[in-house]
Parts: C-alpha cells; structure tokens; sequence
C-alpha cells in the first residue's frame, strides 16, 4: 500500500480491477505512450471524448518521436481544489477518469488547437499509478522520456482575464527588455546588469526612451497573478524544462515562450516589487524570483560556470557533489510537490548530472514510494551530513514556532514540507554571508565538522564537537520597535569586545556585519544608519504628538539623552537635536510624509535589515551575560545557549532539557550571528576547548 495514496488522485481509480488488463506489465526502460485515434461524441453532450490507443517503446529507441505534457495535476490556479476526476478518456477501448485540468488540456491540445501529438506522454494516464514498483520505475526513468521527447507541451491551465493582462504587459515590455540588456547605458561597472535592477513600473525615463506604455498597478497585480499559477511552482517541473529544450507553453490559446519569461524575471524582479503594495501578493512576488532562481541554478551547474566557485574550488569531487546536491534541496524548498517524497527523488537527474561532470559514482536515494516520507528525508540528510562533512544544513531548520510536529529530529530541516525550510532569511544566504568562518581563522582553510550520528538511537541524534560561548540574557524582537533597539546601547560594555563603542555594535549587528557588497561592513554605513534612526524616531513621534502620548514622547527624549551621556555617537541625535529635526518636520508635514514614504523605499539600511527579520519569523537580537551582540532564532530565550560547533561557520542556538530532567541532548533552535566572532575570534579566547554535545 501506498503510504501516500491519498494525495494520488489516480490511485484508487486504477485499483480497481476494471482497468486491470489496461496496463500491461513494462519492460525495462520502457513506457506505455498515448496514440491518438480521434474523438467520440457521446449522444447528449456537447464535449467530446478523445480516443487513444497505447503503445510500449523503449524510450531511447522512439527518441524525437513522441511529445510529452508538462502539466499540474491539481487545479491550475487553485490551491484547495477537490478534482471528482469525472472526466474521462478513452485508452485501449476502456474508459479512464481523469481530472479537470488534464482533461482541459487535452481537448485544447487535440480539440481545440493544431497541436495534436501523434504520439503523446502522459503521466497520470501512461503510468499504472496504483501499482508502486512501476511508478518507481517510472520516475527513474522520467530524466530519459522527456530528454528525448521531440518536444515538451506545457499547459498552465485555461486563460483568464490576469493571464491576459499578464500576456499583454509581456509582448510589450519583453522586446523593450532585450533593447535594455544591449543598451550601454543600462549596464553595470563589469559590462553587465544587476539582477531584479530594472525598475519597469515607474521610471518615466524607461518609459519614454523605449516607447513603452506605463502599466497600472492592476496590470502588475495580474502578472503576479499569473505567474502564480500552480505549475510555476512545481519541482518535477524543473527537469522537464531543463532537460528538453523545446517547448511549447499554452494558457489556453496564449503562448508564452519560457527564455522571454526567465529574462523578464531575472531583470525586472525586484526593482519595481521594492515598497509597492501588491495587495498581500508579497510572498508570491518571493516565491516567484526563488523558482526562477532554481531553474538558473540547474541550468548553469551542467556548463563551466561552477568550476570558478571559490568554494566548490577548495572542496574534493566528492564534496562538491553533495554540496551542489543539497544546495539543489534547498534552493527548491519553495516548490510543490503533490507526493514530500519527491522532494528528494526530483532532484535525483540534477544530482546525477552534475556527478558525470565531477566523474564522481553518486550515492543518492532511488525512487521508492513504498518507504515513509521521514525515512527518506532522514536518509537524504544523513547521507549529506556524512558526505559534505559541513554543518551548513543546520542554518535552514525553520523557527521552532513555525516547525510542524515530527518525529524528525531538531537539526533536520523538513524539506518534505513547502517553505518550511529557512532558506530566505539564513545568514548563509545573504550577500557576503559565504565569508563568515566563526571556527575557522580563515576561509581559504575550512575546519571540517566533527559530528557522529546516532542512526540507531530513536532521536537520531547528532553528536559534534562545541564550545558554549554563552548564554542569552535578553532577547528584543524586531516588531518591538525602534526603542528598544536603541536601548541595547545603554547594556553594552562601553568598549565591546573588539574595541567598538555600544551604538557601532549595534548598527553592525542589525545587519549581520555585512552590506550587499562587503563584510565587514565598510564605516560609512554609519551615514545609512543614522538616516535609518533618524526617520524611525519622526516615525514614533509624529503619531505620539497627534495622541498626546506624553508618556511615550517622554521616554524617547530620555533615551536620546542617556545615550548621549553614556556612549554619544553622530547616528544617534542627541534630545536637543532631534527637537530641531521635529520643529521642521512640524513645520512642512506634507513634504515631511512623502521624505519619509522616499526612505521606506529607498533607504539601503532598511533593506540590510530586512533578511535577518524577514520569511517565516526571521531572527531576533539578542544580548548574552557576557555582553554579546547578535542575532538569533525568533524563538529564542533568555537562557538558551549559543554554542560554536566545529567546522560551523556561524554559532547555533541550542536549548537545555527543562530543569530537573535527566536528559542531556538539547534541541537546536537554528543559527545565530554573534558580532565580533565570526572570523574565528572565539578560537583565540582564554580557556576555549571543544567538548562534546548531542542534539536531538
């Protein structure tokens, strides 16, 4: 039994002994194809019913013969969708159910349109999805069947008004695009143009000098929309696009051509998203720039483009592979998989490819759909821990407030579940966050981790080599506010622990160290800082003034002015200086309100912060007993330890067994950012020794 036949729309439909004869047992390497044979108009119906026959062939032998459908099986738009599967076809003179979306387009593909395939694959009709040897076999074999197909059809559902709108905008920006990228003047210091740096939706100039029509807010809302549709975000989708480069992508009768799609995600995407409403599509516009992104990487791991990774260049061929594969399981954590378990075996033919490349024999997971979804994903990161011999996994564990109830343990992201693995907001994966190396005193030599699984414990647990660095004291959320930001500088050590005053650490911590170009973070993003505090402050004060907030308005103008006294710096205005900055502001509120409307979308400093407290629950400050800075787990609390664990290059939260229990392992509540640690500054204190401990 399949453990997952629930969420298998065909399973239970093929059971049944009724279509039992239909499927013919496979040969190796074989698959069952769709011969069109024309259609059946039943008495009463204004719908037509198609009619094929199948043929088996080895799929190397019928290469460039067939055509194979990219599709969704699910509701093309819709989420919550409940398919009756009431539609049918016929194969081999019996009648088969299938779902709504499938039926859509294959009576767009043979009814409605010229397309019509002689000879077609289908997954949801060519594989016996009821018999659970044959879909493994199938799916091992999938790399192969659309590699050689003549072409892939994509079908991304039935047009609608947003599609439209979204097919519209394309033609028009698209070609104005392709000037743009050949411009000159578009183009960056090294000759190229910054990804996501096009802002298309209201830069005048754009507008006039390409002859391009100024779209509304609407229109941009519709392409969002648009480009939301199921099928974007699949992961089998992946290698169907990556592995046959020929495609035809219908929205009903729209046809969209996936280079023009890419360019346009790749270079617009993230300029004009930047401080606009798109009306709680925020997270879509995200997840969007992250499939993309996804597709690229794949794309570019089968040419030359990773032999100059200074990272990969310092690891073994073996080492780089199971890099490059988890990296594949993590840069893929936004997309939909109908079965979790797919999560691992869709990557498989990118892991195998890039293993021919680096002339590595991969071990790696064959698809197996009778094992549970926490076997194969404890496997999978078992097999990566042990292979990559790096803690990098560890940083994408979701918050422990956001972690769905599982047997799995604490120090394993759950890949199997849809943006439950903490890819957005890890430090990791921020600009310059490769360059932290916290246990090791360089990042030309890495430090190997040190760890030992316990595969035979019922915790799985992970045993590593660490150094407890301290213990957090205090814990201030992002969503405090500005104050109590601020406030941190009056419990800092006037002199941190690499000499930097309290307001410094602060404004350095914020932002994790680092700015988009460099860590660390060159002195004058003190200038952003302070522009940053400067319109948080109006931004308290303004609506204290209009409520009579005399309480509130008291306590900032104390603050100011503790600050002042105890650790002055030119980032933070002193009470007398901030009176100034408020009489202007009360003097020309109007011209007050659009300057601070320009910063909330412009200032850098703003957009620094805006990963460490960004995606599920983002990361918190925190102040150790020691009087350490950082940046932890949203839930993270006074009490919980910061640990460096060998081989890391950043420390992790870890939480003790409740008071009074016998238990020694401890939870792992994800990473953490410590200022002044993290080139290797903990190796050289007094006393520092790795010792062992267990995580659960």
């Amino acid at each position: 039994m399949d453990p997952l036949a629930s969420i298998n729309p065909y399973v239970s439909l093929k059971d049944g002994s009724q279509l039992g004869h239909v499927y013919e047992k496979l040969p190796a390497k074989s698959a069952r194809f769709l011969r069109y044979k024309g259609t059946e108009q039943p008495s009463g119906s204004s719908e037509s019913i198609i009619i094929f026959d199948f043929e088996i062939h080895d799929v190397a032998t019928i290469k460039s013969q067939y055509s194979a459908l990219s599709y969704t099986w699910g509701h093309p738009v819709l989420d919550n969708f409940k398919d009756d599967l009431s539609h049918t076809v016929i194969c081999n003179g019996q009648r088969m159910p299938i779902g709504l979306n499938l039926h859509d387009a294959l009576q767009h593909i043979y009814v409605e349109s010229d397309i019509a395939p002689p000879l077609f694959w289908v997954d949801a009709v060519c594989i016996n999805q009821s018999d659970l040897a044959e879909r493994s076999a199938q799916v091992a074999l999938m790399t192969s069947i659309y590699f050689n197909a003549a072409n892939v059809v994509v079908w991304l559902g039935k047009d609608d008004e947003d599609a439209r709108e979204a097919y519209s905008l394309l033609s028009e920006y698209t070609p104005a695009l392709k000037q743009i990228a050949l411009d000159p003047f578009s183009a960056t210091a090294d000759g190229g143009i910054r990804a996501g740096a096009i802002n298309l939706y209201d830069d005048a100039e754009l507008h006039e000098r390409y002859s391009i029509t100024a779209r509304s807010m609407d229109s941009w809302t519709a392409l969002v929309k648009f480009f939301s549709r199921r099928w974007f975000g699949r992961i089998w989708i992946v290698q169907e696009m990556v592995f046959n480069q020929s495609h035809l992508i219908c929205c009903g009768p729209l046809r969209f051509d996936w280079r023009d799609l890419d360019l346009f995600v790749s270079l617009v995407f993230g300029a004009q998203w930047h401080g606009l409403s798109f009306r709680g599509l925020e997270r879509e516009t995200l997840r969007i720039a992250y499939v993309f992104t996804f597709h690229r990487e794949i794309r570019l791991a089968g040419t030359e483009y990773l032999d100059n990774d200074p990272h990969l260049g310092r690891l073994s061929p073996e080492q780089q592979l199971y890099e490059v594969a988890q990296g594949y399981l993590i840069s893929s954590a936004t997309l939909e998989a109908t079965d979790p378990r797919d999560r691992v075996y869709a990557v498989t033919a990118f892991v195998n490819s890039f293993a021919a490349r680096v002339q590595i024999k991969p071990i790696w997971l064959r698809a197996d759909y009778s094992l549970q979804t926490a076997e194969v994903m404890l496997r999978t990161a078992q097999l990566l821990l042990w292979k990559t011999r790096s803690l990098k996994m560890l940083s994408y564990v979701s918050d422990l407030s956001c972690r769905a109830e599982s047997d799995l343990p604490s120090w394993m992201p759950h890949f199997h579940i849809p943006g439950a693995v903490a890819a957005v907001e890890s430090l990791l994966d921020m600009h310059q966050g490769a360059k932290y190396h916290a246990s090791s005193l360089s990042t030309t030599v890495p430090t190997l981790a040190d760890v030992y699984l316990h595969m035979d414990s019922a915790g799985q647990e992970l045993e590593a080599l660490a150094f407890q660095l301290d213990t957090v004291e205090r814990v201030i959320h992002f969503d405090d506010g500005l104050l109590p930001l601020l406030e941190v500088c009056l419990e800092l050590p006037l002199e941190y622990a690499n000499g930097q005053p309290p307001v410094e650490v602060l404004w350095r911590t914020l932002i994790a160290g680092r700015t988009d170009t460099s860590f660390p973070a060159p002195a004058e993003t003190a200038s952003e800082f302070a522009t940053f505090v400067k319109s948080g402050l109006i931004g308290i004060a303004l609506p204290a003034l209009a409520a009579g907030d005399r309480e509130l308005l008291t306590k900032l103008i104390v603050l100011l002015g503790d600050i002042a006294a105890r650790c002055p710096h030119p980032a933070v205005p002193t009470p007398e200086a901030f009176s100034e900055i408020l009489s202007a502001v009360m003097a020309d509120l109007e011209g007050c309100l659009r300057m601070l409307t320009g910063l909330y979308a412009t200032l850098t400093y703003r957009t620094m912060i805006s990963p460490t407290h960004a995606g599920q629950k983002g990361k918190a400050l925190v102040r150790t007993e020691k009087g350490y800075l950082g940046l932890a787990p949203y839930s993270t609390m006074s009490g919980d330890e910061v640990w460096l664990l060998k081989g890391a290059n950043l420390f992790h939260v870890l939480r003790g067994a409740e008071s009074g229990s016998a238990e020694a392992s401890k939870v792992l509540l994800g990473e953490a950012y410590v200022h002044g640690f993290m080139e290797g500054e903990a190796l050289r204190l007094d006393g520092m020794t790795y010792g062992p401990v267990t995580i659960k």
